[in-house]
């Protein structure tokens, strides 16, 4: 389960050159470098969401790599040399010891679970730290297998609802159970935090890498088809979207990124036949 409120982020932990050589097997007398490259290509092949559920090990050998386990395919068995020999280098030497034939898992490792859990919570985090409207909010969520639970207080009904809405449309969220309170009262002080974040001055960049993330984290809006220029402050949408409602989104997110003075809209409606 994934909980954040203001920065705090998770811990982290620094592992010892001695526990990068475990998760590669006995190092014996193979490099250390060699026993950190395995470890670091065992990560990315338990993190793959095509191989996660199987127990592959990657263990030094000679000159590069050698994979061990059980897979379901060739093309399962090519994917984890491949990834092996990205971490390794093109000069490395990638032995597959992997059967064929074994059983599909029918569960990801819980290293996939964990990340897919952290990238959905990065996500709606950024989503709530980027728009003014969100600014001054004490909102916090948890991310538990793709069911986000919204506690805090705001001001207005609509805030507590647009805040529903918004954390169903973040990728990797299937569910949203919204135990936000509304005081009425905070109406007023959250004005006045907004109006501040709206005076906000932005750089350019800064302003367009945040708007390509909240559009893309958006599963409403098809970013790839959108292009975004700032120029002091002025952000002019191009391309293509499916329907009124997408424009009106992609607008909305970016008329509400801090720093953003006006929005161009060039969006042209191309429905999909």
């Amino acid at each position: 389960m994934i909980d954040f409120k203001g920065s705090a982020t998770p811990k982290r932990r620094i592992a010892a050159v001695l526990t990068l050589g475990a998760l590669a097997g006995p190092v014996g007398s193979e490099s250390l470098e060699q026993a950190e490259t395995a470890a670091k290509a065992q990560v990315i092949l338990d993190a793959n969401p095509l191989l996660g559920g199987y127990a592959l090990k990657v263990r030094p050998s000679g000159t590069g790599l050698r994979l061990e386990g059980a897979v379901a395919n060739q093309i399962e068995a090519d994917l984890a040399a491949e990834l092996a020999g990205l971490i390794a280098g093109e000069a490395a030497d990638i032995q597959s010891g992997l059967r064929l034939d074994t059983r599909i898992p029918e569960e990801q490792s819980g290293l996939i679970t964990a990340i897919r859990e952290r990238t959905t919570a990065a996500r709606l985090k950024q989503r709530l730290r980027w728009q003014v409207r969100n600014i001054p909010l004490d909102v916090q969520a948890r991310v538990e297998s793709g069911v986000v639970r919204l506690h805090g207080q705001v001001g207005a009904l609509a805030t507590k609802d647009r805040l529903a809405a918004m954390a169903e449309s973040t990728m990797g969220v299937d569910e949203v159970f919204n135990y936000i309170s509304v005081d009425p009262a905070l109406i007023t002080d959250e004005r006045k935090r907004q109006r501040r974040a709206e005076r906000t001055h932005r750089k350019d960049d800064w302003i367009s890498t945040r708007l390509r993330a909240l559009l893309r984290s958006d599963t409403t809006v098809n970013d790839r088809s959108i292009e975004i220029t700032v120029s002091d402050g002025e952000v002019t949408l191009s391309g293509s979207v499916a329907s009124s409602a997408e424009r009106a989104v992609a607008e909305s997110i970016a008329a509400d990124v801090p720093g953003v003075q006006d929005v161009d809209s060039r969006l042209v409606i191309e429905r999909l036949l």
